[in-house]
């Protein structure tokens, strides 16, 4: 198994993770927060998912305190709020060059398309866009609905898609083979898109089936309680 090396990652100022419901981007951006932070790196972490009712940075706060990272969510009047508006203070932290910025950005092409706006701010060459794939939830099983997820994205977005994310699991059902047809299947998509594959991620607690994936992998610490989700548990 190959480890993971967040500073691979840094010649980019802007770090988007987008993906569909059930993806894990969320606990992603969490877990690649916390990861830079240890390693000495300034990390902002953005919450700029607007897609609701599912499990956002902003509803598991109280659990990532003890962490002291530096989150920018939506002030507690307007979190209820499902509409594509930013608070004005999240432009100047965008523009702050003071560290890198990790964005957790809503996976549908309205969530996706918020960050449209930000195109002047968040330039070509300026970000990597993770789109995270997980083939045991719904709309991303395979690699039609994969490329067909992509474009979506790109066309919301206004923005390349630039790197997969690798993330298959049934959270504690989750095997060695589970993982293994879905990482063929995200080789695929790669193959087929030439998008890279940056990473694979797995819970910290099953690192010991990976003993032969050939990419690089990010344990994730899990923050958030599954949800149900078309009869599939979600994370």
């Amino acid at each position: 198994m190959i480890e993971f090396e967040p500073k691979s990652l840094l010649d980019k100022e802007f770090q988007i993770f987008i993906g569909r419901i059930g993806s894990g981007k969320t606990e992603i951006s969490i877990n690649l927060a916390m990861k830079l932070k240890e390693e000495g790196y300034k990390v902002v972490l953005f919450d700029m998912d607007i897609v609701k009712p599912y499990i956002r940075i902003r509803d598991v706060m109280e659990e990532l305190t003890k962490y002291n990272l530096e989150i920018v969510s939506p002030p507690e009047a307007t979190r209820a709020i499902d509409l594509p508006i930013f608070p004005k203070f999240i432009i100047g932290r965008l523009m702050n060059k003071d560290g890198y910025k990790i964005l957790d950005v809503g996976g549908d092409p309205y969530g996706a398309g918020s960050i449209a706006q930000f195109r002047d701010v968040i330039k070509e060459g300026l970000y990597n866009l993770f789109f995270i794939v997980n083939t045991r939830r719904p709309e991303t099983s395979n690699l039609r609905e994969i490329i067909k997820a992509i474009s979506m994205i790109q066309d919301a977005s206004r923005m390349k898609v630039t790197h997969l994310v690798f993330n298959t699991n049934l959270r504690w059902e989750t095997t060695k083979d589970i993982i293994m047809e879905g990482l063929n299947v995200v080789k695929e998509v790669s193959l087929e898109t030439h998008i890279p594959v940056a990473f694979g991620c797995v819970d910290e607690s099953g690192m010991g089936i990976l003993d032969s994936i050939d990419i690089p992998i990010l344990p994730l610490k899990l923050f958030i309680n599954p949800l149900p989700l078309t009869g599939i548990k979600n994370i």
